[in-house]
């Protein structure tokens, strides 16, 4: 039999104490233990891992400055002995060996199986423990931290990796536009993007309009072989125009689409399309006037879904109400695409 000692913090929360100590990732593994809710064992509390969610921490763990500073929270059984250490504030913990199933996992069983996929990179782990809780309190426990969680928005992540320049080679350039075009004063965007969680007058979201830019600004897009500074100037052009052809439906969003998702997501759908009929007809110069005489075809026009009547393309949200369907908006935006390219054959 290998013991071991650790010596932990005691910290003292409603009459129990918790013990909180650091361990190698590679330790910890070989003395931690899940029993998983089953049909087998219906009182048990974890869930069943999910070996995805256990690849995806692995990856995360190759990288350079990856850390998990979030503690291991687990339920020592009464194999480990506790003895004082002469200090109140510091104890003892004895394990009787170097393995075994002396440390229930309630919380970060996917974070120390990540170290499975990490290609043998092991580090030291925060641990808190409580000690031979029944289970009353371990289902509490359990309970309380994944009920009262509350995971951080998309947007607030998306920002927050921007501003610690942690983007990807081809996702940083993305959301410089997008910055950009929630920033500048002459943008027809600016304070329109939500970047933060308080944003309240915003009408899309940061994540929504990166998705939407990137087939366009990336490397093979109608824009890909321009600067930052290009695709920013280029982009508000056209959105200036689109704002000129429908000036009562844009900024009205309680009345119209065109500013919603939805209708934004359709316009920069069109973008490449309006892009080209500059490039024919204007001499691939992109200003505000000549999108707007670009895409006049559309004002005019009208669309038509199977089954149903042709409607104008007004915004108005009663009608375009049915474009809350990704699938009828793919349709609309290849309806619109074909009216220009009616329009360029004429």
């Amino acid at each position: 039999m290998a013991e071991f000692v650790v010596n932990a913090i005691v910290l003292k929360q409603n009459g129990r104490e918790l013990y909180c100590f650091g361990m190698n990732s590679a330790r910890l593994r070989r003395i931690c233990y899940v029993t998983p809710r089953s049909e087998d064992n219906p009182e048990e509390i974890q869930r069943i891992l999910v070996p995805r969610r256990a690849r995806e921490i692995g990856e995360y763990l190759k990288q350079a400055n990856a850390l998990l500073p979030n503690a291991i929270v687990v339920n020592l059984t009464e194999h480990v002995k506790i003895h004082g250490t002469g200090a109140s504030e510091v104890k003892a913990l004895h394990f009787p060996d170097e393995e075994g199933k002396f440390a229930y996992i309630l919380d970060g069983q996917h974070r120390l199986a990540g170290f499975d996929y990490s290609g043998g990179i092991q580090f030291d782990l925060p641990v808190v423990a409580i000690y031979a809780a029944d289970d009353g309190l371990r289902g509490k426990i359990f309970a309380d931290i994944n009920s009262k969680q509350v995971p951080v928005s998309d947007v607030q992540l998306l920002a927050l990796y921007y501003q610690i320049k942690d983007l990807s080679a081809n996702d940083a350039p993305v959301m410089d536009v997008v910055m950009r075009l929630s920033s500048d004063p002459d943008s027809p965007l600016k304070g329109r993007i939500k970047t933060k969680d308080t944003d309240k007058k915003s009408w899309v979201k940061n994540v929504a309009l990166k998705q939407w830019l990137a087939p366009l600004v990336t490397s093979g897009g109608a824009l890909g072989t321009r600067t930052v500074a290009e695709q920013v100037i280029i982009m508000k052009a056209y959105l200036g125009a689109i704002a000129q052809l429908w000036p009562n439906a844009w900024g009205d969003v309680s009345r119209f689409n065109l500013c919603r998702p939805l209708g934004l997501e359709i316009m920069f759908g069109l973008f490449s399309q309006v892009k080209q009929r500059c490039d024919l007809n204007c001499g691939k110069q992109y200003t505000n006037e000549n999108f707007r005489v670009q895409m006049q075809p559309l004002v005019s026009a009208k669309i038509n879904l199977t089954g149903g009547e042709g409607f104008a393309i007004d915004w108005q949200r009663g009608t375009w109400g049915i474009l809350s369907n990704r699938g009828t908006r793919t349709i609309v935006i290849r309806q619109l695409r074909d009216i220009l390219q009616r329009a360029d054959e004429e």
